[in-house]
């Protein structure tokens, strides 16, 4: 299926974001991460946080997954980016190993776009795809319909389609992932923010 982004009030399907976002301070995110007292936002702190150490948390890659797990159904979520040069979003599955450096390919249940050195996008397949964008997307959509298998990716500065993963054998819970990466002075030190929008609407061809 090709999917097409659509922002008009007349389409085929509508989904109302419903799916309110949270990210899990205490038990996912890398020690070096630092959250909004509201958990809507993640950046990174330069510097490990006085936080405990637990099994569940990434402990090379700085990420963190959000609270909410997803079994069945669809859901949408935002994320503004806005000035970053790097991350990473899209969704895990729960059992996903999250200790030591791992590669992020939907065989190691990790479904995620890259945003790297500035001006690189790439959907993390095996090996990596490269995506091309005509500009730099300040919001990114991210959408994903269980039933389906299928992970998209919308540039909603642009209002268009960014990169779709399919025939996704999810098999597990999925929780969202986000990492904001590694600022380098004052490059990068923007955090990622979790907003739902008013609605996601596509068309499908």
């Amino acid at each position: 299926h090709v999917f097409q982004f659509n922002l008009s009030e007349h389409c085929r399907q509508v989904i109302l974001c419903t799916f309110v976002m949270e990210m899990q301070l205490l038990k996912t995110a890398h020690q070096c991460l630092v959250l909004s007292p509201d958990g809507k936002e993640v950046r990174d702190g330069g510097e490990n946080q006085d936080v405990a150490d637990s099994s569940k948390r990434f402990d090379v890659l700085g990420s963190v997954l959000g609270l909410n797990s997803l079994t069945s159904e669809k859901a949408y979520w935002e994320v503004e980016v806005n000035n970053k040069t790097g991350w990473d979003l899209g969704v895990t599955r729960g059992s996903a190993d999250r200790k030591g450096k791992l590669t992020l390919s939907p065989d190691n249940g990790y479904w995620v776009l890259v945003h790297y050195e500035a001006e690189n996008y790439a959907a993390m397949t095996a090996p990596p795809t490269r995506v091309s964008l005509e500009g730099k997307p300040d919001k990114v959509g991210v959408f994903v319909d269980y039933e389906e298998g299928l992970v998209s990716f919308y540039d909603i500065t642009a209002k268009s389609h960014i990169y779709s993963f399919t025939e996704c054998p999810f098999k597990d819970e999925l929780h969202p992932y986000f990492s904001p990466h590694v600022k380098q002075e004052d490059m990068n030190s923007e955090a990622l923010v979790i907003s739902t929008g008013n609605y996601f609407e596509f068309d499908e061809e």
